[in-house]
């Protein structure tokens, strides 16, 4: 199997999720930040699950798995804990539709990587199930690499080149100037406002 790891937008995407416990809730929590549309189908759900599905957050169907229940899916995520069910799954799955197998990574078209969210910066690392421990530990170094001042200095950063961009300022210098401020003095917040200023004196 080889991979492309892409960004993709699945807001609007129809996401189903077969089986409803402990592997199940995990990959619920990463996706109920990316889609709206998530619908489980299971007999029985765990107690995080059911919270979601209360507050309406999520979809539940209490039953077993059908063929019929993923033919309008986009994206299907198999995590029930019977390996017979998640192959039945798997080959009946509709040919549009992308899917994770999370007991079998490399069974499926799709794996879930680690993801550290920093407003605009997503860092993703993934082993493809290789090594979950090093997926872990590489995750652990990015969290005490990018602390959660990145949020507010990714956000300066796109601010700073959208005002550059229409400045009157050479594309040299405007290359320039978009390196400079990669400095790690300017994660601190009175240098992000300094190079405000000078950015307000440009107009």
């Amino acid at each position: 199997m080889s991979l492309i790891p892409l960004m993709i937008d699945i807001t609007n995407k129809k996401v189903f999720v077969i089986g409803g416990g402990k592997v199940a809730e995990r990959r619920v929590t990463t996706l109920v930040n990316y889609a709206k549309d998530i619908h489980i189908i299971s007999p029985t759900i765990s107690e995080n699950l059911k919270d979601m599905f209360q507050r309406s957050v999520i979809k539940w169907s209490e039953k077993s798995f059908e063929v019929n229940d993923i033919q309008q899916a986009d994206l299907i995520v198999v995590a029930t804990n019977d390996a017979s069910t998640n192959q039945y799954v798997l080959q009946h799955k509709p040919s549009h539709a992308m899917i994770n197998m999370t007991g079998a990574a490399t069974a499926g078209d799709v794996v879930f990587p680690s993801i550290l969210q920093r407003g605009k910066l997503t860092l993703s690392i993934s082993t493809n199930g290789a090594s979950p421990a090093l997926t872990a530990e590489i995750l652990a170094e990015f969290q005490q690499r990018f602390t959660s001042h990145y949020e507010a200095y990714v956000d300066f950063l796109y601010e700073c080149r959208q005002r550059v961009k229409q400045s009157a300022l050479s594309s040299l210098e405007k290359q320039r100037f978009l390196k400079s401020i990669l400095a790690d003095s300017y994660l601190e917040k009175d240098n992000q406002k300094d190079v405000m200023k000078w950015l307000d004196s440009l107009n």
